[in-house]
């Protein structure tokens, strides 16, 4: 626990140059049943980290992201957590999800694993990296933008990578977990709970 604050305070000067923190980053943090009964009402955004994918072997220097060769894919528990998430929702009365993903595999193949519906590769959630400062508050802005965007009558899903979820709503994901969020009054993202499908 006595970490804990130096590395929170680490990533709020990171972000906070970046321009991130002018989202809001006041979380109220539901119950999963609180949480879960949120998605069924209008408005509200489902930021997932994709699962498990190894960091060995890394990404290539050159990424192709037609070839998953040349990436992180998910491994086999990735595969098997990505299930998991899918039926979560459909225990939960949730059938079908429009979703948006990153380029890369690991993001992109998530929703064939977990057959919430068709996915639509958005490149605003394509990895950006933390060390990246223009990097992460131009990605910030992007994704908000195009969450402004969302028709808020079907659950939507963005995919995405813990550096791009932290450039949206300043919120450190671990892998396969996912945020259910907001745009607030003020154009900032609110998080309402956080669900990490055992």
């Amino acid at each position: 626990m006595r970490f804990a604050l130096p590395v929170a305070g680490l990533l709020a000067v990171i972000l906070g140059a970046a321009g991130v923190l002018a989202v809001d980053l006041r979380i109220a943090r539901a119950d999963d049943g609180a949480t879960w009964a949120l998605l069924k009402k209008p408005g509200h955004i489902i930021l997932l980290r994709h699962a498990n994918a190894p960091e060995s072997p890394p990404d290539a220097d050159k990424i192709d992201f037609k070839n998953c060769a040349t990436q992180r894919p998910l491994d086999e528990a990735g595969r098997a957590q990505a299930k998991r998430v899918g039926d979560a929702f459909r225990q939960h009365g949730i059938n079908a999800v429009r979703i948006y993903s990153s380029q890369y595999c690991r993001a992109d193949g998530y929703p064939a694993a977990n057959a919430l519906g068709p996915v639509k590769e958005l490149p605003a959630l394509n990895q950006v990296f933390l060390a990246d400062l223009s990097g992460m508050k131009e990605a910030g802005e992007k994704e908000r933008a195009f969450i402004k965007t969302v028709p808020a009558r079907q659950p939507t899903m963005l995919v995405s990578h813990v550096t791009n979820i932290q450039a949206i709503a300043g919120v450190s994901l671990s892998s396969g977990e996912f945020a259910v969020v907001h745009m607030d009054g003020s154009g900032g993202v609110a998080v309402d709970g956080r669900i990490k499908v055992p």
